[in-house]
């Protein structure tokens, strides 16, 4: 057993030899086939910097533990590929849903508070995601205030309308933590085409709902969807929020093959899955864009805001506003109200 095990070890290290030799030849035969100036030079030496991490990942996959994949396969690694993926997906869903309806008020309408929340709405990425996380659980969590204050007034037990630990719960919150990537873009691509979408729409018949679908929108599409990578990029990546609310995922999983089972190859295994799922994801992306071709409609007039009235006014402001409570107000004012001990006359007078 141990010679086959030597064996083994032996083969797996030749694999990382070649592998690394192979990478040496073809960097070799790249610098030897151009003539590269400082800034070309500078910015290989940055590429090859960011393989590093990719190089690590590579170099575990010839040393797979037959014990751990099994337990792996058997317990765990369906549930981590089966909550990525869904949180991957509620969360852009989400995003793209809350981005483009908040892009296109603000943008194309004007109503009661918009020239504060055209701003206002970006501050959510000022916020990191784990701490945004932390913040929401602390308000709607079972001993939080709004449940309390619930079950204070109603005296019924309403922890069932605040899944914050399921999948749905962790996609909403990371959804109002990523929105703005989509929103940032909405904005700019409608401020682009400005009235004229509309207007085509009108030409052809169009209510103002139906050129939204019909026009604007599908011209939006390749903004929103630049968006919206951003979002899936950095929900695969994240570790903090989904630890918050011990959400299994590839990732959290690659710190439990590391730091619980003692791993390090199976954790990069794990990680060149992940890995996997992003190229599949850059993938789709430049497929999808390479299928689709776009033209602007803009033109040197400015663009002019329908002014909401009413009804439509209202729903406006509200939307917009609740938004920027859930997604910046109450985190921020929860970290505040944290803070405040720590913040008295005599702890400041000792820290001065």
């Amino acid at each position: 057993m141990s010679g086959l095990h030597m064996s083994t070890a032996c083969q797996a290290d030749d694999r990382q030899a070649s592998f690394v030799f192979f990478v040496a030849v073809m960097i070799r035969a790249l610098l030897s086939s151009f003539k590269f100036d400082k800034a070309a030079l500078v910015l290989l030496v940055l590429c090859l910097l960011t393989l590093v991490p990719l190089l690590v990942v590579v170099s575990g996959l010839g040393r797979a533990d037959p014990a751990i994949w099994a337990h792996l396969v058997d317990n765990q690694l369906p549930t981590l590929v089966r909550n990525t993926l869904g949180l991957v997906v509620l969360t852009a869903v989400f995003s793209l849903l809350i981005g483009t309806s908040l892009g296109w008020l603000v943008a194309m309408h004007d109503f009661a508070g918009r020239r504060w929340l055209e701003w206002a709405l970006m501050l959510p990425l000022a916020v990191p995601v784990y701490v945004m996380a932390f913040s929401q659980l602390g308000l709607f969590d079972y001993t939080g205030p709004i449940q309390t204050l619930l079950r204070g007034w109603t005296g019924v037990n309403v922890q069932a309308f605040f899944p914050l630990r399921s999948m749905v719960g962790v996609s909403l919150v990371m959804s109002l933590a990523f929105y703005p990537y989509v929103y940032l873009l909405a904005r700019n691509a409608f401020k682009t085409m400005g009235q004229r979408a509309l207007e085509v729409g009108q030409s052809l018949g169009y209510s103002p709902r139906r050129a939204f679908w019909r026009v604007a929108l599908p011209m939006a599409r390749p903004w929103l969807f630049g968006g919206v990578m951003l979002v899936v990029m950095e929900t695969l990546a994240d570790f903090g929020a989904v630890s918050i609310f011990n959400f299994d995922t590839l990732t959290s999983g690659i710190y439990k093959a590391w730091f619980s089972l003692f791993s390090l190859p199976t954790a990069q295994q794990l990680a060149a899955i992940l890995l996997l799922v992003v190229l599949l994801v850059v993938g789709f992306e430049q497929y999808w864009r390479g299928r689709r071709r776009y033209a602007a409609v803009g033109g040197a007039s400015k663009s002019r805001r329908v002014v909401l009235t009413g009804w439509a006014a209202w729903r406006a402001s509200v939307w917009a506003g609740w938004v920027f409570l859930l997604a910046f107000a109450l985190p921020v004012g929860q970290l505040v109200v944290w803070a405040l001990p720590s913040l008295s006359v005599w702890c400041w007078l000792r820290c001065v």
